[in-house]
């Protein structure tokens, strides 16, 4: 269906009208919604509305030092929120005041209500992030934490907390059914329980679920902390854990560091031969034409430009890379024709600059692995977070994901011309070969059309 017109609302919201192809050379964004906390996820339910994850900007309450802010702490509050668009304008927050947390004084660097998604029966499911050793949620979890080992390196720079310092969290690093009606949910998997037992990419014991993927019975998770891409059945009957690989880089790519500093352990490998290992940091996954779940990196300090990839997971689930040559992605999906649609929350490193308004990019990739540049850097998509593509056949995406209230939802409205190499990949050619130009329609982040199944496949990160 076609997406009304919507009017003005508590939060600043428009639509223009649907056009035809623009013959300009700069893509045009139109802002849908904003005033939105650490924006995340975008995607539609059933009827044509917009839904926004808001994971909030923590609160006063007790915190934990984070992997993923390099080791600043977050702290808990209950601030997080599910934004939704009407299709007749109306805009409210469902689950209102959930659980956050996110950096201090600043709110920044949310982690709450990461996604939600709809199966092909039209009900919901919404992730929950949380950014931290999953001991730290409650007492219940830090008790599990207690019984499962804890690498060294961790140990020295993110300790567990004390039982009188858990975060009082219980609902973030989840998986739940939700009733959007009533704000009920119930819990189909906990990554933060699994985490402590499991470890899948055994290294740190850290948790960030961030991204999900509903096709036909299974749920899709990709979780940036444990470097790890889920499968999980709806019904909690059956999982799946793949770790992503990590990167090796030259250890020339460190950044210098001021005179008497060290860098903190465990946040690169050293390795022999001037090497080192960063982790994946897994932030994206989507369903491909050939059914495979792909899945994308931002990658982790030093987060280095152009090194980023993009894994292939097949029926095997061995996770293969299938491109490689981008610079913080973080989420991607296809488009009807078969078109890989990339997100980068910056075509620099984050540490180059604010991390709330880095010029990020949408690029294209063609079945014939063309890379076009559909919105450049410094055209707009400032640390831009989800994508996904609306009932119009438009590109929707949250921009400005860190920060209070500084994020929204725009709409891609015209198109670049600007091609960019691609860089040879010969894993990514014979994926292609096997994949076929066939232009079919692969979902992704949101349901096909209510009574349509979705396409049954794999996911990694």
């Amino acid at each position: 269906m076609k997406l009304k017109s919507f009017a003005l609302t508590s939060l600043t919201l428009c639509f223009a009208a649907i056009c035809g192809t623009p013959s300009v050379q700069a893509a045009t964004l139109t802002t849908i919604v904003d005033g939105v906390s650490n924006a995340r996820g975008v995607s539609f339910g059933p009827d044509g509305s917009l839904y926004v994850a808001e994971p909030g900007i923590g609160g006063d309450g007790n915190c934990q030092p984070s992997p993923s802010t390099l080791f600043q702490p977050i702290c808990a509050g209950n601030s997080g929120s599910l934004v939704k668009v009407a299709s007749d304008g109306t805009t409210q927050r469902l689950f209102n005041n959930f659980e956050s947390i996110a950096e201090q004084p600043s709110g920044n660097q949310g982690a709450g209500i990461q996604d939600v998604q709809f199966d092909s029966q039209g009900n919901a499911y919404l992730l929950t992030g949380f950014a931290g050793y999953p001991g730290n949620r409650d007492l219940e979890s830090l008790n599990l934490g207690a019984k499962f080992p804890i690498p060294d390196q961790q140990l020295i720079t993110f300790p567990p907390s004390t039982p009188d310092k858990v975060l009082n969290t219980p609902l973030l690093a989840q998986l739940f059914k939700a009733d959007l009606n009533t704000g009920e949910v119930e819990s189909i998997f906990d990554f933060g329980k699994y985490e402590i037992t499991n470890n899948p990419d055994g290294g740190d014991v850290v948790t960030n679920p961030f991204d999900l993927t509903v096709s036909g019975d299974t749920a899709y998770v990709v979780d940036g902390g444990g470097n790890t891409a889920y499968k999980v059945k709806l019904d909690g009957s059956e999982s799946e854990a793949i770790a992503i690989p990590k990167k090796i880089l030259s250890a020339s790519s460190l950044p210098p560091l001021p005179p008497g500093q060290e860098l903190p352990p465990g946040l690169v490998d050293i390795l022999p031969g001037g090497n080192i290992a960063i982790q994946s940091v897994p932030t994206g996954g989507t369903i491909g034409p050939d059914g495979a779940l792909y899945v994308a990196e931002y990658s982790g300090f030093p987060y280095p430009e152009n090194e980023s990839r993009i894994f292939r997971i097949g029926e095997d689930g061995n996770p293969e890379v299938f491109l490689d040559g981008f610079t913080q992605i973080t989420d991607l999906t296809f488009d009807d024709q078969g078109n890989l649609l990339v997100l980068q929350f910056g075509d620099d490193s984050q540490l180059k600059g604010d991390l709330r308004f880095l010029p990020g990019s949408l690029i294209k990739v063609a079945p014939d692995l063309t890379r076009t540049t559909l919105v450049a850097a410094g055209e707009g998509l400032e640390s831009s977070a989800g994508i996904d593509i609306g009932p119009d056949g438009q590109i929707y995406i949250t921009k400005r994901g860190v920060g209070p209230e500084l994020g929204s939802v725009v709409r891609v409205d015209g198109i670049v011309t600007e091609k960019v190499p691609e860089p040879a990949s010969l894993v990514g050619l014979l994926t292609l070969a096997s994949v076929g130009a066939t232009g079919a329609i692969a979902k992704r982040k949101r349901q096909d059309k209510l009574g349509e199944e979705l396409l049954p496949k794999a996911e990694t990160v």
